[in-house]
């Protein structure tokens, strides 16, 4: 793998990288606590998103917003070159005060609307700015955020003028999203089973192939997203754990623990 750079500080983290023979196993079901801005550059692979499959042409574009679960499906013998770069929309201050670059990543359903392709632009003003996250810099802090910021107002036209033709009626999108809305309830494989009239090696498999991901893994990881946004609002470690669908706090704390390295209650978060 090359990595042709990598930036981070408190609220950006950008990577511009490319892998000449990807293996398909080293790309996982992951969710991020920041928004993601990802270009496919060059490869042959598929995103899900959610349940949702999205084939990828150079030059796409796909948003994910926090706690977004994705990964990529890709064949190993062509070369995977991509950029993304993750952000906190604290770095916009005033510019962005309510909140209207990230509308297109927050005003919609869970894997919708996540690909845009040339001709959802206005223009093709939007391939400058990507084309610029890719350059030498001297100063790659001030180059990735003056390009995010116009990316992100044209993203926000296109998802205004963007139909929801993306309409997504398969079964494996459907077991996702329900899953999603009851995260923190009483979950189980036998009531998802029931609801969907199927049975557990049937939704199993429905949901690896979905998500690249077992239903618990995916339920965990999800759940601790949640209850670090908690932790964060000032809600306490115990009222966390029962806020977010755990049942059992020894459970959730040392799932929290193997995630994030810190305890619940650490305030360091």
């Amino acid at each position: 793998m090359e990595n042709y750079y990598e930036y981070k500080d408190s609220n950006l983290f950008a990577h511009y990288t490319c892998t000449e023979r990807p293996n398909p196993e080293s790309f996982y079901m992951h969710t991020h606590e920041n928004y993601e801005l990802y270009c496919f550059f060059d490869g042959v692979g598929t995103y899900k998103i959610e349940g949702n499959d999205y084939p990828l042409k150079p030059g796409d574009i796909l948003i994910m917003r926090p706690a977004e679960a994705h990964y990529i499906q890709l064949k190993p013998n062509h070369p995977y070159k991509r950029f993304a770069i993750h952000f906190n929309p604290s770095l916009f201050g005033e510019v962005d005060k309510f909140g209207e670059l990230t509308v297109p990543f927050t005003d919609r359903s869970a894997g919708k609307k996540n690909l845009y392709r040339s001709s959802d632009f206005r223009n093709l003003s939007y391939r400058t700015y990507v084309q610029s996250f890719t350059e030498i810099s001297n100063n790659r802090r001030l180059q990735l955020v003056t390009n995010l910021l116009p990316l992100l107002n044209e993203i926000a036209y296109a998802f205004e003028t963007k139909k929801d033709d993306e309409t997504d009626t398969s079964l494996d999108f459907k077991i996702v999203s329900y899953i999603n809305s009851h995260l923190t309830e009483n979950l189980s494989l036998d009531s998802v089973c029931s609801e969907f009239h199927i049975s557990k090696p049937q939704l199993c498999r429905i949901f690896k192939s979905a998500t690249g991901s077992t239903v618990w893994d995916y339920v965990t990881v999800k759940r601790l997203v949640y209850a670090r946004e908690l932790l964060k609002s000032g809600v306490s470690a115990t009222s966390a754990c029962t806020g977010c669908g755990f049942n059992d706090y020894s459970v959730f704390y040392r799932a929290y623990k193997r995630k994030y390295g810190v305890s619940p209650s650490d305030k360091n978060i």
